[in-house]
């Protein structure tokens, strides 16, 4: 019968290790729960056991360093969530759809964490435990999910349910980004034209106008200027920008100097209201799903919290966490938060609160500020792409506009 070594906690909460004999990894830790032991790690001992622990040391060392060093794309979690629960739902067993999936992954991190995980399952804990072991990978929000759906017997129901949040926090964030890519892109295209020009076209130019003669009219003499400021402090620039990167990067690594931009970059014309409608809606549409799961809401807001980039408003969900267990409703410490949160939000909540439907009303804020996130990005892009173009076209013709009328007025001075 083969021996496992396992490592637990006793009863009492007194950590302890050992041996046990069974025919399966299933029975051994049904064994060790039914004397009351927590385990924590259980694996087959083999015959040569110096040998095997040293391969496996170097395993583990190995996989550390993949764990450590590999990435895990959103999507790919998503994707193995949504097959999980499919094969949930099709009565394939926990352990087996664990099995199925990790075979089917190309990724060699994602294939570690999902055998830890089988492991774990195998040895008798909990999926949500199971993945709570990965909170990069599966973050709390996720576990807590699980965690209800395991305790209500909805587990594939639960996992569908992260699935399309997880879905549509992502289009959100797509959406954003390809919103704003085609303005930066003509942007920096423009500003690079510009730069060539200026740097290395007028001053061929001027070389050319100076041997033809004739005075040049201000508006190329202005860009022969700017082009001799360009050309003569071009590498002082150049250092310059590198410093103030590296300037705006160090401050935003020092938690004061994040807390502030984070704090003051809704305020920002424009975009402000963007970054504002955004941490509403995820936070509005996180905490609904967490609350409507039945997870208690001082879990659900400290998982929303988690889910959260923005440190500025973690502050304040952390305070809000407190009101509530100091027993203040959720909606009184909304309404106090308006810098971030509108009062229409704090009193949606509490109108949730008095009719028992918070998760629906938060729901109900998600849609809303959803809507006009959508409206305003439009409205940004409406009126950038055609301020760029102008401003960029603008720029452009005056330097050609400029240059030909430095070659007429040099030719009519030689009398050509």
């Amino acid at each position: 019968m083969p021996q496992y070594v396992y490592e637990a906690l006793d009863p009492g909460g007194k950590k302890v290790r050992g041996k046990t004999a069974g025919d399966s990894l299933a029975v051994a830790g049904a064994s060790l729960r039914s004397r009351g032991y927590t385990i924590t790690r259980l694996e087959e001992q083999g015959a040569k056991e110096a040998g095997q622990a040293a391969a496996s040391s170097a395993e583990i060392s190995f996989n550390d360093i993949l764990v450590k060093l590999g990435r895990v794309k959103q999507t790919e979690v998503i994707l193995f969530l949504r097959q999980l629960a499919a094969l949930i739902k099709a009565g394939v067993s926990i352990v087996l759809s664990l099995s199925i999936l990790e075979s089917q992954t190309g990724n060699r991190k994602f294939k570690y964490v999902l055998s830890r995980v089988r492991r774990d399952v195998e040895a008798g804990n909990p999926l949500s435990d199971a993945l709570e072991r990965f909170p990069r990978i599966f973050p709390p929000m996720v576990t807590n999910i699980l965690r209800t759906g395991e305790t209500s017997g909805l587990l594939d129901t639960a996992i569908e349910r992260i699935v399309s949040y997880w879905e549509d926090r992502l289009a959100l964030k797509t959406l954003i980004i390809t919103s704003v890519m085609y303005p930066v892109i003509v942007l920096l295209v423009s500003i690079a034209i510009i730069i060539f020009m200026v740097t290395f076209v007028i001053p061929s130019m001027v070389v050319f106008l100076e041997s033809v003669g004739g005075e040049l009219p201000w508006t190329t003499q202005l860009l022969v200027n700017v082009s001799e400021f360009f050309t003569a402090h071009l590498s002082k620039m150049g250092q310059g920008l590198v410093l103030l990167v590296l300037l705006g990067v160090g401050i935003y690594h020092v938690p004061a100097g994040r807390y502030a931009i984070h704090k003051y970059m809704i305020r920002l014309p424009v975009v402000g209201a963007i970054f504002q409608y955004t941490i509403i809606v995820f936070f509005a549409k996180t905490l609904s799903m967490l609350i409507e799961s039945g997870v208690p809401i001082v879990d659900a807001l400290k998982s929303t919290r988690d889910t959260m980039s923005n440190v500025a408003v973690k502050r304040i969900i952390d305070r809000m966490v407190d009101r509530v267990l100091y027993g203040e409703n959720l909606s009184e410490p909304l309404l106090e938060a308006k810098r971030v949160f509108p009062p229409m939000v704090g009193n949606m909540v509490k109108v949730g609160e008095e009719t028992g439907g918070v998760d629906g009303a938060l729901e109900m804020v998600a849609d809303i500020y959803n809507k006009l996130l959508e409206v305003t990005v439009k409205r940004m892009i409406s009126l950038i792409e055609p301020a760029l173009l102008v401003l960029m076209g603008g720029m452009v013709g005056f330097i050609a506009v400029s240059l030909i009328g430095a070659i007429l007025a040099s030719y009519s001075g030689s009398g050509m």
